[in-house]
Parts: structure tokens; sequence; C-alpha cells
């Protein structure tokens, strides 16, 4: 068997390979616990894994709602799709949550805090979200405090979809992809185009700001006889925002972002290695009365990963990494950090017992060196109800511009740690006709990084803590028909400062996200809702000022007429809630959707 066919039967290394499997990824196995492939039910760790079916049957552009059936997943955003999207995982920052899309870290060096910006994510093209709630820099380094979500584009298989839907806001997505996979050589590619009239992102504006989206990628795999693999992949998006900056403004963002990867995986007997090289860059320019803001972003990094069978039972997970950043705005910023470090996880299982413990050595330019360690376990009391637990450190160094921007940057700011453990248990799988998971979890961060607006600049202000439950559910009592529930108590508390004692701002202390979805044996037709529940919380840690609580109820509905196409439709915000997850910025009322999807 070639290497590539092996391709076929399990996912290689994360990052940067991206996950392929030209036949479909196995839900079951996951990425993020320890950077190589492993069974979701033999980690301590918490991970939710969404698929390319349950993307297509939520329908439309906006990311959130994917993200939303994870719990512990909260958004912030300053207005409609295209305007700032933070996401928080467990109560943490957007910026101490990890993005990895086909294997590349896309956060923007030169943003304020190294965050990803969701807003440049549409779901059209993903294949495949697996996300990991809780902290995990022993495997991942600098940025996994809250978590990891690792993104999976399409993947080559010989075929192709395409979609258009068409609704309110005058808003037109169109995405599709074609590829061919075989034993030894697979390709895809693809593709997707966005335009929204939208509406005004301020709450007290009366002008639309609209959104416009150009992304197209591809992924690769060679063959090179029975144990070396090639694997490549690539992404470009063009993004064009329109923007209220302080008031009611005809203000725009222009983002230009590109990604890619080039590698090698090696099946040599017993150790799979991986060695790699990606890359990603963030060009923006911002328009405003006081004239543009230019800033570029740059990543470069070097990685080799291992897992090598020391025993029958027993697995060395291992690799190291180089890394290069770097940031220039117009305004005089110009500075790059050199990061390197390595790690080491030994994984045993054995029948019902599966147990992890690793270390991670990593050395910067500036911060010297940074140990981190992290352990679970994994216990089956039964064959279908599985006991875990985890302990996990992250950390998150300063970025750039929090260092070296000309007018709030503090040079003498220090990495943010945390410590989290969580424990749960869970019966059943997410993809059968039972599951329930119970977890609960405490988090400590320290030395966390924030703004002070009385002396614009960044400081390190002290602790903060985040414990919570999470509870998930599904059920399929008949066939045909499905309920899913996902939710979240979140408990967070600045323990230092001038707002010790109080919560943290946008953090909601309780969510919930139900889904049904109703599939009728006669047409094939698909009739769906979902209800996102959230109660109130406050916009900043002085708490002085509050979001109200908000419940937004979908209604989707999907019509085979053929044996390769589907009309669908949707109704999002059916009851026209007014709400909003950013104080003074707008939220999407209700809005009507249709459109047709074609496979092949």
């Amino acid at each position: 068997m070639s290497a590539a066919q092996e391709a076929d039967e399990a996912i290689e290394f994360a990052e940067p390979a991206g996950d392929d499997d030209i036949a479909g990824i196995d839900d079951r196995i996951v990425i993020t616990a320890t950077g190589a492939p492993e069974s979701i039910d033999d980690t301590g760790k918490t991970i939710t894994v969404i698929d390319e079916a349950e993307i297509d049957q939520i329908q439309g552009a906006d990311i959130t709602r994917v993200l939303e059936r994870v719990p512990g997943v909260v958004f912030n955003r300053n207005g409609g799709i295209g305007s700032t999207t933070s996401l928080r995982i467990r109560g943490s920052s957007n910026d101490q949550v990890l993005t990895l899309v086909d294997g590349v870290r896309v956060a923007d060096p030169s943003s304020v805090g190294e965050g990803y910006d969701f807003t440049n994510l549409l779901p059209g093209n993903i294949e495949r979200i697996e996300v990991l709630r809780g902290s995990n820099s022993t495997i991942w380094g600098s940025s996994a405090v809250g978590g990891v979500v690792l993104v999976t584009t399409a993947q080559p298989r010989t075929g192709g979809s395409a979609t258009v839907e068409y609704g309110s806001r005058d808003t037109v997505y169109v995405n599709g992809d074609v590829g061919y996979g075989g034993d030894d050589f697979g390709v895809s590619v693809y593709g997707s185009l966005f335009n929204t009239e939208g509406f005004s992102a301020l709450a007290s504006g009366t002008e639309d700001d609209g959104f416009e989206q150009t992304a197209v990628g591809g992924n690769a795999y060679l063959g090179l006889g029975d144990t070396v693999t090639l694997r490549a992949s690539g992404r470009y998006s063009d993004s064009l925002v329109e923007i209220d900056n302080g008031g009611d403004t005809l203000d725009t963002q222009a983002t230009d972002q590109y990604s890619g990867n080039i590698g090698a995986d090696f099946a040599l007997g017993l150790a799979d290695v991986f060695a790699g090289y990606t890359f990603a860059v963030t060009d923006r320019t911002s328009t405003s009365s006081f004239g543009p803001f230019i800033a570029n972003g740059t990543l470069d990094r070097l990685d080799l990963r291992a897992a090598i069978g020391l025993a029958p039972a027993l697995t060395l997970n291992t690799g190291g990494y180089y890394e290069w950043t770097g940031y220039t705005t117009n305004y005089g910023g110009d500075a790059k950090l050199e990061r390197r470090g390595g790690y080491a996880q030994l994984d045993y299982g054995s029948g019902p017992l599966h147990l992890a413990a690793g270390a991670r050595l990593a050395d910067g330019t500036l911060f010297g060196s940074e140990v981190t360690f992290g352990a679970d376990a994994s216990y089956r009391l039964s064959d279908v109800v599985r006991a875990r637990a985890s302990f996990g450190q992250g950390y998150k160094t300063p970025s750039l511009y929090q260092l070296y921007d000309a007018y709030s940057g503090n040079p003498d700011l220090t990495p943010e740690h945390s410590d989290n453990y969580d424990i749960g248990i869970e019966a059943g799988s997410a993809d059968g006709p039972l599951f329930a998971a119970l977890t609960f979890y405490l988090r400590d961060i320290e030395n966390q990084i924030d703004y002070d607006s009385t002396t614009f600049g960044y400081f390190n202000s002290g602790e903060v803590q985040a414990k919570g439950i999470e509870i998930e559910a599904g059920v399929q009592p008949v066939s045909g028909f499905a309920l899913r529930a996902a939710y979240a108590y979140l408990d967070t508390e600045v323990r230092n400062g001038p707002n010790a004692g109080n919560e943290q701002g946008r953090r909601p202390p309780h969510a919930l996200t139900l889904s049904a979805d109703w599939t009728s044996p006669f047409a094939g037709i698909e009739v769906g809702a979902d209800l996102r529940v959230v109660s109130s919380s406050f916009d900043t840690d002085a708490n002085t000022v509050r979001l109200d609580a908000y419940e937004v109820f979908d209604l989707r509905v999907a019509v085979p007429v053929h044996e390769r196409f589907e009309l669908f439709g949707r109704i999002e915000n059916l009851f026209d809630e007014d709400y909003q997850t950013a104080a003074g910025y707008n939220t999407p009322s209700r809005g009507a959707f249709v459109g047709i999807r074609t496979s092949y």
C-alpha cells in the first residue's frame, strides 16, 4: 500500500499537513489532543467535531451559526457579517484561542492581540471543524489558552459541489469545489463569492454597511512509493467591509490574506514523521477621516513532528518548530520576533484505559524559556460510558502590536499563563442515536494583558478565573428525527486591579443552543430549527454597561428535487429579536434566504 493510500484510512499530522482523507474524514478521529491522529474516545481532552453534512444542514455564510453549536463558545461582533468577529471559548479572549486553517496558524501578527478575526472565514468551503476546549500549549504552543480551533477546507476527492443562495439585504453567496482523489495523487480547488448590502453596524446609524469577499484555495497530495507522501495547500481571500468607526461613518477596511503549506509525510515502520513549512500573510488597509491605516502581518514556520511506537501500548508524540513573525504599519510599527521549541508527550492505551502526559519547552528572542505541562486520562466504564479528565497549561506571548506600537505599546509586557482543569463523563457517541456529556472545568490565568484607557497603553493586569459546566445531549427518538442541545454555564471573576471582584466583560453566564431536525420518509424533505438563548452580561470588566439577554430562532428547510440537486431556504431570527453582542452595535434582524445546491 502506498503512503497516499494509507491517507485514506487515517488523518495525517494536522500542523501543517491539513487533514485529508479523500473518502471523507472519520469524525471519531481527532488531531487537537496530541497533534497526531487519535480516536476521540481515547483522549481525556474535551473536543467537539462538526462535519461537512452538519455545516450544509445549518446553511448560510455566517460561521457563528455553526460554531455556536459547541458548548462554551460565544461570539462578539461589531455589526453584521464582515465586521470584527471575536470567538471566546470558556470565557477566554479571542486572542487566547489558537486557530488553524489546513494546518496554518492564520492569526494576524499585526492585529492588536494577534487573534484571528473569524469574519474572514465563511463556512461554504469548509469540510470539517474540530474544537478543543481548554488550555493545551503542551502540544500547540502560544495562544492555546482558551482552546484550539482546527479548520479543514475541501480535500481531494473525485467530484465536486456548488451552492448558490440569495436573500435579505441583497445578500448573494456562491461557493463550490471540484477535485480528484486517487491512490497516489489527489487535488482539490475551491472558491467562494459573497456580497451583501448589510445594515448599519452602529445601532444609532442609518447608512448600510456592506461586505464583500472573494476566496479561493486548494489542497493536493502526491504519493512517492510506499513511504513518502508530499502535501500542499494554499488559500487566498480578499475582503472589503464598510465600518462605523466612532460614528455613522463611511469608513472601510480592506483585508487580503494569503496562507499555505508544503510538506511531506514519511511512513517509517514504527514511526510516522512529518516535516513542513507554513506561511501566512495579512494585509489590512483601513480608511477614515484621519487618513489610511496600513498594516502588514507575516508568519513563517518550520515544523518537524513524529509519532513513534515505543511498545504495543505506548506511543511518543514529539516535535519541534522554528517560527518567525513580523508586523509593519504606516504609523511607525516595525518589529520581528523569533520563536523556537519542542515538545514530547507519551501516550499509553490498553483496554479501557488511556493516559497521556507531556511537556513543551519554548524559547523566544524576548521572553526566555517557557515550560508547559499537560496530562489527560480516559477510562471506559462500560461499552457506552466513559470518564475523562485533563490538566493543561497554556501561555500567550504579547503581540507585536502590544509590545511595540508607537502610541500604546509596552515592551515590558510578560506572557500570560494559564492552568486548566476539567473532568467529565459521557455516554454514547455524538454521531450515534443517543449521546450525553457533562464537563466541569476551572481555568486560572495570570499576567492577563489588558488595555488601560486612562494611560492609553497595555499592561499585565493580574489574575482572572473562569469556571463552569458544559452539557451536551443528542437523541434520535425515531428514524429521521434528531434533537440536540449544547449548554454552558460560565462564572468569571477579575481577581486583581480596579475591577477586582467583577465579571469579565462579554462573558454571558448562560448560553444554550437547541437544534431539531426531521427528514420526511416520503420525499426526503428536511426541516430543521435552531434556538440560541444567551443570558445578559456586561460589556466591559468595569461592569457599568449591560448587554441584555436574547433568544434567536432560525427555521430551515431543504427539498431534494433531483438525485444531484437540492433546494433549500431558511429564516434567520424568525421573531426579529433586537439584541447586541457588543454595546452600541447592531445584529441582524429577521432575514429570509433561498438557494440551490448540487453535488456530483
